[in-house]
């Protein structure tokens, strides 16, 4: 069939002429309502001012007035009843031709002439805008792409297709579920991931709960179906889900970053035997990125020789000497105190270090060492390093020296949440080690801050220091010690590339009052700033360079 003949086979509209006159006859019968006499009208008016007595005879023709009136309400009540239903019929109509009528005028629509290359154009420069986050239904599971897949979908037709045919799209995603659920499981998932194949997969999945949903359950296990293809994937989930991924296998072809937290289990729960260790992960070829945040007690991983970046409690990993590819470790010490330590770790390549725990510098040899951090809760036989006595504190100097000197490393980078650098043997011994340092980040001690600016004072220690950070304490520092600063800042200004004070943002802003105080060292070029009070010092654990 062409064009022409299309055209005459198309119906042809009601004529407007005969359902207007049909309307009009359907008016002009409508009834018109029948009212009492003026008489009685006159005589009810004036029984309802007082003019006149109701009398016992009255209700002979109030009675039957009554009835007149109320025997007409249900003719009208239908009529209007009917009415109503003839209009919603008559705006659903008008509805359906309008979406129809919008269907066929998209066909013509200036931009379906455009070529696809200009369409895929447009299409690129407008992922970004749909990108932007929206704002999800609490308690319910939410998948949610890089791009607002969805959305582009709904466009247009050509977008649909696009979006359909760009596996791109549909290859990133993050899949949170909030609580343990009872509905059937979406089929959302299922769609998603023939869509992105066959392209590596960027997934973050989030389980909020201690134990895990049916739906939470078939959506990882769709995951595990595709773990082939994952690439980046992080995994927020709970100890059922945990002893499922290790007991899985299968070769992760693609994978090159993970991500693995758990809740923190009961305190009796069943922790596996010590030898325990998962394969899961070894088979990984391109693996490099692994950072485990929360405690892993279900036993330790396997990690292919080749992973150059790792984030980990002692006890999580397996073999961690077998890793020399390592080029930036963060370790944090969780429940190792059952954990057999090696005596010595030889690790050639690693560039960077975090540690909690002066107890793993004791295990660790690193040659290559240039920033050495130590984190927020950096603790020495147990106790947090600020509860020290001064003979743990001498101890553990010595620890940190040791470490410097049996590693033979150059740092170039220290940073400290803790006032190790106002040991006095840390001063005497470990500062001569530190001639390369070009950075140093710790925080202040009022009681022994002196002692250290006029160290620092001299020339040869820490010779080529270019920036230097300083932590306000959280309290106390409206009186530091300002001239014994400014002296030490001086003497150093041929060498200082950028000097920084950090003070923690305090309640009633009196932290407002501190940085007024500091404002003489801002004007000498001091960058004086405020920040909160969680503000890391140095190596924020997972976040590697």
């Amino acid at each position: 069939m062409n064009l022409e003949t299309n055209l005459r086979a198309t119906p042809s509209p009601p004529p407007a002429a005969d359902v207007l006159s049909c309307l009009d006859a359907f008016i002009h019968s409508i009834p018109e309502p029948v009212f009492p006499p003026e008489d009685d009208y006159s005589l009810a008016f004036d029984v309802l001012r007082a003019t006149r007595p109701l009398l016992e005879n009255d209700r002979d023709w109030i009675l039957p007035d009554i009835a007149l009136l109320e025997g007409q309400l249900p003719v009208y009540e239908t009529l209007i009843d009917r009415l109503h239903a003839a209009v919603e019929e008559l705006e659903t109509y008008r509805a359906n031709i309008q979406r129809v009528s919008k269907e066929f005028s998209s066909t013509l629509a200036p931009i379906r002439r455009l070529p696809i290359d200009v369409l895929r154009s447009v299409f690129r420069e407008t992922r970004s805008y749909f990108g932007r986050p929206r704002q999800s239904v609490v308690g319910l599971p939410t998948i949610k792409f890089s791009h607002d897949t969805l959305t582009l979908g709904h466009v247009c037709g050509s977008w649909r297709d696009i979006v359909v045919s760009s596996p791109e799209l549909w290859s990133h995603f993050r899949i949170t579920f909030p609580s343990p659920r009872v509905d059937h499981p979406s089929p959302l998932l299922n769609t998603i991931l023939p869509l992105s194949r066959p392209l590596p997969l960027d997934v973050r999945f989030i389980s909020e709960s201690d134990t895990s949903s049916g739906e939470a359950i078939e959506a990882f296990f769709s995951l595990l179906r595709e773990r082939h293809r994952w690439r980046s994937v992080s995994l927020q989930i709970p100890l059922d889900l945990l002893e499922q991924l290790r007991t899985s296998s299968g070769k992760l072809v693609c994978l090159d970053s993970l991500t693995l937290m758990t809740p923190r289990p009961p305190v009796d729960s069943r922790t596996s035997p010590p030898g325990d260790v998962s394969d899961f992960f070894i088979d990984a070829p391109s693996l490099r990125k692994v950072v485990f945040h929360g405690v892993i007690e279900r036993g330790s991983f396997a990690f292919p020789s080749q992973i150059t970046h790792l984030a980990a409690s002692f006890s999580a990993i397996h073999n961690l000497h077998s890793h020399s590819l390592l080029e930036e470790l963060h370790l944090e010490e969780r429940r190792d105190d059952g954990f057999a330590f090696p005596h010595r770790i030889t690790l050639p390549k690693v560039r960077r270090l975090s540690v909690s725990s002066l107890k793993m510098l004791r295990h660790l040899r690193l040659p290559s060492l240039e920033d050495l951090s130590f984190q927020r809760y950096f603790t020495a036989g147990g106790l947090p390093f600020t509860h020290l006595h001064a003979h743990a504190m001498a101890a553990a100097t010595v620890a940190i020296y040791d470490f410097i000197r049996s590693s033979h490393c150059s740092l170039t980078s220290l940073a400290t949440p803790t006032s190790i650098v106002y040991a006095p043997n840390f001063i005497q011994e470990t500062l001569p080690l530190l001639k390369s340092l070009t950075s140093l980040e710790f925080k202040i001690d009022k009681a022994s801050e002196h002692r250290f600016y006029n160290t620092l004072m001299s020339p040869n220690v820490l010779p080529n220091l270019q920036y230097l950070v300083m932590h306000l304490p959280p309290l106390g520092m409206e009186d530091i010690s300002q001239d014994a600063l400014s002296a030490m800042l001086a003497s150093r200004s041929q060498h200082l590339l950028s000097v920084t004070i950090e003070c923690p943002i305090m309640p009633d802003f009196k932290h407002v009052g501190i940085m007024d105080t500091l404002q003489p060292l801002r004007q000498a070029g001091v960058d004086v700033r405020a920040e909160g009070t969680r503000n890391l010092i140095g190596i924020k654990f997972g976040n590697f360079a």
